[in-house]
């Protein structure tokens, strides 16, 4: 019976005995011990545990996985197999028990994609996840694009295509992510890693009075308006030879959309009062809550053709272990399981940015000591009694079929906003499920 210290098996080695399969059940962990995480293969039972773990309730065609530096653990602690409906965790006896979506468990329980599983300060999260998301999330361990390494599928993939798109340095993107996902921090990543000498210079059009975002952003020549007494350059200008990141992108009025739209085709800025155009070259990065009707489609269409979405962190509960790591820093005295399980199980409506700040207010509190139940906010402290409830919100959500779509299509005229909150579901949603049917919204306009 194989024992690796500290490790799991490798995502190599996880792709080189699937046969080609188009995905595999995993489970993806993380713990507030570090700001890295890992992927467990579940191809075949696992146990997991602390230390060396005895013979005695480990069944010997099972792998190992040992995590040495988690002493809230038991050896050995839990167990997940494959059962006749899919697969199930069961509880070794370990002395601090094994949670499933808040609740502990006594006997062996079925998994559902989506579940987490939490044991002494480590979370785990049931997944399918195909070779080309599991080659995203080991890129991702080799150089982050965020503050850490995700191990959530759905950002690992979404950082390897910024990466990739870092490198074309003419082109635009629009990311779309709920408040406090980290857009902005994602669009300096991109910036940082395209290669450009300028600045990335940042404006948040939500922020500006109306009429200010047009001479803010173009600038004005020397008697444009009655206080124009010198010419001013604008931030497009300001950002040559860098990026321009344009947070809530929509709410800009259509009027400066449509300018905005001219100086993406031709590359050109004309400052107010100024009978010049002058060439610049920035790459923009828009950003936005949601692309609602706000946005005007043929704007999308030159900033990508589609949305980069940051998944929020309630769908990647597998990353809050690095992120708590890494907001403690280097000297963080750790916590409490029971306070660990409250982060895992909280919605988090605010996202990365809340779990910022609840990590540096109950540092506060806490004072030194390893940080408690008490030193939560109480909303977060009441999800370790709602927590089945929202884990249970977290699972999967089937997409519409073909009939659907076509049905709604007819009905909205084409517009996919309007389709997307009909369906309570995002615009860029709505479009891969478009391209996945191989069907054009345009052909329903009318």
């Amino acid at each position: 019976m194989g024992t690796k210290d500290d490790d799991s098996t490798t995502m190599q080695e996880m792709r080189a005995t699937r046969g080609g399969r188009s995905s595999a059940p995993v489970l993806l962990v993380g713990s507030f011990l570090s700001q890295s995480s890992r992927v467990v293969s579940l191809d075949r039972p696992v146990t997991i545990g602390r230390g060396r773990m005895p013979a005695d309730g480990v069944r010997s065609e099972d792998a190992e996985v040992i995590l040495h530096s988690d002493r809230m653990l038991s050896r050995p602690h839990l167990r997940i197999a494959r059962s006749s409906g899919g697969w199930t965790v069961e509880d070794l006896d370990s002395k601090n028990g094994t949670f499933l979506d808040g609740r502990r468990i006594t006997k062996p329980t079925a998994l559902a994609v989506g579940s987490v599983v939490m044991f002494g300060s480590h979370a785990g999260v049931f997944r399918r996840v195909s070779d080309g998301e599991l080659a995203a999330i080991e890129a991702e361990a080799a150089r982050p694009l965020g503050p850490v390494a995700t191990s959530s599928p759905a950002l690992a993939v979404t950082s390897s295509m910024l990466r990739r798109l870092a490198r074309v340095p003419e082109a635009h993107l629009l990311l779309v992510g709920e408040t406090g996902v980290g857009k902005e921090i994602y669009a300096h990543a991109v910036h940082a890693a395209s290669g450009r000498r300028g600045e990335l210079v940042a404006i948040n059009c939500a922020a500006l009075p109306r009429e200010l975002v047009e001479s803010e952003l173009y600038g004005y020549a020397r008697g444009a308006h009655s206080t124009a007494t010198r010419a001013k350059p604008g931030l497009v200008e300001t950002a040559d030879n860098g990026t321009l990141l344009l947070d809530e992108i929509g709410e800009m009025e259509p009027r400066l959309q449509a300018k905005l739209f001219r100086f993406l085709q031709d590359g050109k800025v004309q400052a107010l009062g100024s009978t010049r155009a002058r060439p610049v070259d920035v790459r923009v990065i828009a950003a936005t809550s949601q692309v609602s009707a706000s946005v005007r489609a043929d704007l999308i269409g030159r900033l990508g053709a589609e949305p980069i979405v940051i998944p929020p962190l309630r769908e990647r509960v597998e990353d809050i272990g690095a992120l708590v790591a890494y907001f403690g820093g280097p000297a963080f005295p750790g916590m409490e399981p029971a306070a660990f399980r409250a982060l895992g199980l909280y919605h988090w409506p605010r996202n990365v940015r809340e779990l910022g700040e609840v990590v540096k207010r109950a540092l506060a509190l806490a004072g030194g000591r390893p940080i408690g139940v008490d030193d939560l906010p109480g909303a977060v402290r009441e999800a370790l009694e709602t927590g089945p409830r929202i884990g249970a919100a977290r699972k999967y959500r089937a997409g519409p079929g073909r009939v659907q779509l076509e049905k709604l299509l007819r009905e909205k005229r084409g517009n996919v906003a309007a389709v997307a909150k009909a369906l309570d579901r995002q615009w860029a949603v709505v479009q891969r499920w478009l391209r996945r049917h191989d069907l054009d919204a345009d052909r329903y306009r009318g």
